[in-house]
């Protein structure tokens, strides 16, 4: 006999294809929180989180992170977190929510709509912060290395035909330059391991 609430005794009714699908990307959703979310002091809940020179494709992507911190809200986890002025959420309050897996995987069906697709674009500072790694780059002794392209919220890097990545000379220039770019950015040193 099964325990579990809402469960009784008999047959279990099959979860259509739409259930499961919403399922899942709930618990990826929450999981994305939580392992994404970066620490920090939590903003104000009466006033948006400030995204000052950061552009409106990240004013839009916090405002959607707000709805969706809204909607969590009022569907019962009381103490979820807005996103700070970056679109991450706190890791720590995040964890310490108080509330069932059941309960957030509720919420999150009910809010996932809101959600907004894909990372938080990069700030300015976080671009300033490419083109500081893109000179020390050059100033290592790979001279043609190009500057990044910010689009889509993401950074790219096209290295041209002529410039040998796996040679000793980039290698150790990109060990010393990646430390320019912040932890957990693409391209970082956090995110190659190193």
């Amino acid at each position: 006999m099964n325990n579990r609430p809402g469960r009784g005794p008999g047959p279990r009714q099959p979860w259509s294809w739409r259930m499961r699908v919403a399922a899942v990307i709930t618990v990826m959703a929450a999981a994305a929180l939580l392992t994404a979310a970066c620490g920090g002091s939590p903003p104000s809940r009466s006033s948006p989180p400030s995204s000052t020179g950061t552009g409106g494709a990240l004013s839009a992507y916090i405002s959607q992170l707000l709805a969706f911190a809204r909607c969590e809200r009022a569907h019962g986890i009381p103490n979820f977190p807005d996103p700070d002025g970056s679109g991450h959420f706190n890791k720590h309050e995040l964890r310490q929510l108080g509330v069932s897996d059941a309960r957030l995987r509720a919420t999150g069906i009910a809010c996932q709509n809101l959600l907004p697709a894909g990372q938080a674009p990069l700030t300015a500072q976080q671009q300033q912060d490419y083109l500081r790694a893109a000179a020390c780059m050059r100033s290592h002794g790979i001279a043609r290395f190009p500057d990044p392209s910010f689009s889509g919220g993401g950074v790219h890097f096209p290295i041209p035909s002529g410039i040998d990545p796996s040679s000793p000379q980039f290698y150790q220039a990109r060990h010393i330059c990646q430390r320019l770019i912040p932890a957990g950015l693409p391209y970082s040193a956090s995110s190659e391991g190193s």
